[in-house]
């Protein structure tokens, strides 16, 4: 199981992370020391830029019909890559009857700076998980996605409009069920379990793997403070959970390698409700 404490794989690509001043941190690669200001990425002054700054222009001449050819484009060549292949497999084998999916944290797709071409395949790889699934379970009503990142810009929701996909400015743990999949490329840890994952039991999750144990990367203080809760909410959430490692994408070393899927065993958690039941009929009795 992915609860057991291990080093990162090999050939991983070091992450980085984004503060934001909505509370929440996004994990990029090579990366650093980035912000978004609600001074529009200026210095407390209000005249210099801040080192770093993520850049608020979107793609000079981009529109959201641009975009959407952008994607298409990848989209084709996905179907060709290995995990691509492994994804359909998996979902082939099991279980994915979800009415909701969110997407948390995958970044801007229009701001005007090389990695929204990472944005863009992680956008990807959400939008063939659930088509897939919508397939396969045939949904009269369909299934309801939503997306959330304070780095999105009015062009960023415009097109994912298109795509259906609803943007929410906080709160997208609130759209999360037993029968949501939830997409997460990736925030870290200390942010993902107790703001997003806790007291959720998701069907379906992609994304970082989940530890039981998170001490070796509990240096911060922050970190640190959070560090036995983010155990508890780990091992909790990896009881009844099967984990498939995603092979490595070569198209774009830094937007998918090194994440993880897990799923929800339901026979397990059919007998975890059983024994529930049993004991507050026994409780109630005494």
């Amino acid at each position: 199981m992915g609860g057991q404490g291990r080093t990162r794989g090999r050939g991983r690509v070091k992450r980085k992370e984004v503060e934001t001043e909505d509370g929440w941190t996004v994990v990029t690669h090579g990366l650093s020391n980035l912000s978004i200001g609600k001074d529009g990425g200026k210095s407390g002054c209000g005249s210099e830029k801040v080192a770093g700054a993520l850049p608020t222009d979107v793609v000079q001449g981009l529109t959201a019909e641009k975009l959407m050819g952008d994607f298409k484009k990848l989209q084709e060549r996905w179907e060709d890559t290995s995990m691509a292949k492994q994804i359909e497999e998996i979902l082939n084998m099991r279980h994915c009857n979800i009415d909701s999916a969110v997407c948390i944290g995958i970044g801007s797709l229009s701001r005007d700076w090389a990695h929204r071409w990472r944005s863009l395949w992680q956008l990807v790889l959400f939008v063939d998980v659930v088509t897939r699934c919508k397939s396969k379970t045939r949904r009269e009503a369909g299934v309801k996605t939503y997306a959330q990142d304070p780095a999105f810009t009015p062009l960023d929701v415009t097109f994912l409009k298109e795509l259906d996909i609803e943007v929410t400015e906080t709160g997208i743990e609130n759209h999360m069920v037993e029968t949501t999949f939830v997409y997460s490329p990736f925030v870290d840890w200390y942010l993902l379990l107790p703001l997003f994952l806790k007291g959720k039991d998701p069907l379906l999750y992609v994304g970082n793997e989940v530890l039981d144990d998170y001490t070796p990367y509990g240096q911060s203080q922050e970190k640190k403070a959070k560090l036995e809760e983010c155990n508890k909410l780990g091992k909790d959430f990896l009881v009844v959970r099967d984990r498939v490692k995603l092979k490595e994408f070569d198209l774009h070393a830094n937007a998918l390698n090194g994440m993880v899927a897990y799923w929800r065993r339901e026979e397990d958690l059919e007998e975890m409700k059983e024994d529930m039941r049993a004991k507050n009929g026994e409780e109630e009795g005494a």
